[in-house]
């Protein structure tokens, strides 16, 4: 795999993160109703270290600790907000809605790679973020469906992951992806672990296999990501983001006989073309892959 050229190979972990994620919130939503989100964030990421913790330390000298401490907690920080942002979406948001929503995340991408990575922009780009937004408002459909404290929520989901997006591109420049994981995982143990005790249940046998299953694909799902993002610029790989909405899609008809309406493919429809075109104009810009 390594003789593929750095795009092909980041398109490719970003689309097993995309099985990964959808995989994992299908898991969470399945047995969300019984646990509060902050307990599950506890219960993800205390098994997130267990899985990591054999692969860190056979990296053994300077790469183990990351020489961009701040960093990483500002991922671990931006982490535990989407991740509690998206419990919330999940729990009160319809589900043909949610998996549109999520498309912001690409659009927060570009506008944060602007401003803090430095990335060239002009008229172009920032219309086609707009016209993005504009997706975002026909699956809202504010006036007909109300805006909800859960969509309010998807947005900021979006916006925290763009933001631990990143994060991560520009710490995967000093940093190994698996050693951000680690630490982003590891700071969400004490972070989550007091509003846990608030809500504290032991899970039941039988809903035991969902959370280990979620917690092994979120895991699986976010060190993907954060290779994707390290090989290739983020806003050439985020447009695989996309298959999130038809694999959501899938596994939301399968598992909870739902299926997105007319309005909310509309809506998915004019932020793939507005996002796919800002990614276009930035992949042909030498100064954005940099």
């Amino acid at each position: 795999m390594n003789a593929l050229p750095m795009s092909i190979q980041g398109a490719f972990y970003m689309l097993v993160s995309a099985f990964c994620y959808v995989g994992s919130a299908a898991l969470i939503r399945y047995i969300g109703e019984g646990y509060s989100p902050f307990l599950l964030t506890f219960f993800r990421s205390v098994i997130a270290v267990i899985i990591l913790a054999p692969v860190i330390f056979q990296l053994r000298g300077s790469s183990l600790w990351p020489k961009r401490p701040f960093a990483v907690l500002m991922t671990g920080s931006f982490l535990i907000s989407g991740s509690l942002c998206g419990s919330t979406r999940r729990a009160g948001c319809r589900s043909r809605s949610s998996f549109a929503l999520q498309f912001a995340t690409p659009l927060f991408t570009i506008a944060f790679a602007i401003i803090f990575l430095r990335e060239r922009s002009d008229v172009a780009s920032w219309l086609a973020t707009f016209v993005g937004f504009a997706g975002v408002l026909i699956v809202l459909r504010p006036g007909i469906i109300e805006v909800s404290i859960a969509a309010v929520a998807a947005i900021a989901c979006a916006a925290a992951y763009a933001s631990v997006n990143t994060v991560i591109k520009s710490l995967s420049r000093t940093v190994p992806t698996t050693v951000i994981v680690f630490y982003a995982n590891f700071l969400l143990v004490p972070i989550s672990l007091p509003m846990a005790i608030v809500d504290w249940k032991i899970p039941l046998w039988i809903d035991s296999p969902a959370i280990i299953g979620a917690s092994v694909l979120s895991t699986i799902g976010y060190v993907t990501v954060s290779k994707g993002i390290a090989l290739a610029p983020a806003r050439v790989v985020q447009p695989v983001n996309f298959l999130r909405m038809p694999i959501g899609a899938a596994f939301g008809w399968v598992l909870f006989s739902e299926f997105p309406d007319l309005w909310t493919w509309v809506g998915a429809v004019v932020i793939f073309c507005a996002t796919s075109y800002a990614v276009q104009r930035g992949a042909r810009n030498k100064g954005s892959s940099k």
